[in-house]
Formats: structure tokens, sequence, C-alpha cells
């Protein structure tokens, strides 16, 4: 599937976490444009490392997330003890999106994902934007470790003034006897940067991010 074409920026695809900062060297330019606007995004980023909880208690479901059309349905029915690490994630993000007990996300978290999420209380109402997508691209295998991918993906999304942002967010997956299931994300910040790293399976780091988020744009719980 090709790349989305938003009308601010259109983003050069880039490899894992590791390499965000060639990328951003030779992207600094169409960076600077893109960091105005990075708090929307990561706002609702830093929502989605807990919509599991939501997902899981029967909240209402909001269309925040799009994988790639052709794989779509397939993904949704795939057995995700089975899965592809692309396909965990495209079905991560689509169960988040529908919500409800039938479709609960919080399953294809790792167990220690699922465990410290719980363990912090974070549940809440997923309040992202229907015109907000998720493009899901492929696998990387982490360096030196065999029970470990990251999975690329973008983020698109419009701003107050109708333009459309991208951004890049990787998924780590840990191999698990059930499966590759999600523990965390990372996302690239833009020039000057370091990426940012939420790990579900750390819930005090989380319930940190997650405060110091609410300190500068109010309550993520409502």
């Amino acid at each position: 599937m090709e790349a989305s074409h938003p009308t601010a920026w259109k983003t050069n695809a880039c490899p894992p976490p590791a390499t965000f900062r060639a990328c951003h060297s030779r992207r600094r330019r169409d960076r600077a444009r893109v960091q105005s606007v990075f708090a929307n995004p990561l706002r609702i980023l830093a929502l989605l490392a807990v919509a599991s909880l939501a997902a899981g208690c029967g909240s209402q479901s909001t269309d925040v997330a799009d994988t790639q059309p052709a794989a779509a349905e397939t993904q949704r029915g795939a057995d995700p003890d089975q899965a592809q690490p692309t396909e965990v994630v495209s079905q991560f993000l689509d169960r988040v999106r529908r919500g409800g007990q039938e479709a609960s996300s919080n399953e294809l978290l790792t167990k220690l994902a699922q465990q410290e999420l719980t363990r912090i209380g974070r549940p809440f109402e997923f309040p992202g934007s229907p015109d907000t997508r998720f493009e899901v691209r492929q696998a990387f295998p982490v360096p030196d470790q065999d029970d470990a991918v990251w999975v690329h993906t973008f983020l698109t999304e419009p701003s107050d003034s109708g333009e459309n942002f991208q951004y890049e967010v990787v998924w780590t997956l840990r191999k698990e006897t059930e499966g590759w299931r999600v523990s965390g994300f990372v996302i690239d910040q833009g020039d000057g940067m370091e990426p940012l790293e939420f790990d579900f399976e750390n819930g005090d780091e989380m319930a940190a991010r997650l405060a110091a988020l609410e300190q500068t744009e109010g309550p993520v719980n409502r």
C-alpha cells in the first residue's frame, strides 16, 4: 500500500527507532513545520497507551485507527495466537477503535503490560478524532532480541486549520506463549528531540508520563 499524502507534509518512510536520527537530518525543514502541532497527537497517543483498559470495560467505540484496507478484514478475523506482528498491531488498533467487551484489545498486550496497566488503573472514554488514522507498514527485528520486533506505523492527524500532519509511531512487540503481543510504542518527536517511548510494561513510568501531559493539557481521564 502506498503511503498517504498529507497536505502539510509528506513523510519519507523511516526504519525502526534506532535510525530516527538519520531520518531527522534529511527531513529537518519539513519537521520544523510539524513540531508546532506535536502536542495534539502526542496526547492522543498517550491516551491510546491505556485505551485497552476502557476497551475491556465496555467503552464506546470511536473511529481512530485505520489499517491497510486490503488486509484489514482478514486480520480482524485472524487468530491472534498465529498472527504476524503487523497483523497483531492492526488487530490491536482495530479493537481499540471498535471498543466493547467483544473487541477487547487488552488480550493483545503482553502479560506484564496487562498487569501494569491494570495496576495503575487509568480507564477512560477514548476521545480520538474520527479523522485520526493509523497506517501499519512492516515489522523489523529488534537487534540482539530474538523475541522482540518493531512494527512501523504512521499516524495522520488533522490540525485545527484543516491541514494533515503525519508522525511515525513504532510499536514494540514481544513473542509470548500465546503469540506476538504489544508491549509499548515509540513516537518520533522531530528534529533535535529524542524519540519518546511509552513502555506499557512499566506502570510507574506510564503514570508519570500521563501525569506530565495532564499538567500541560488537562486531565486525560474524563
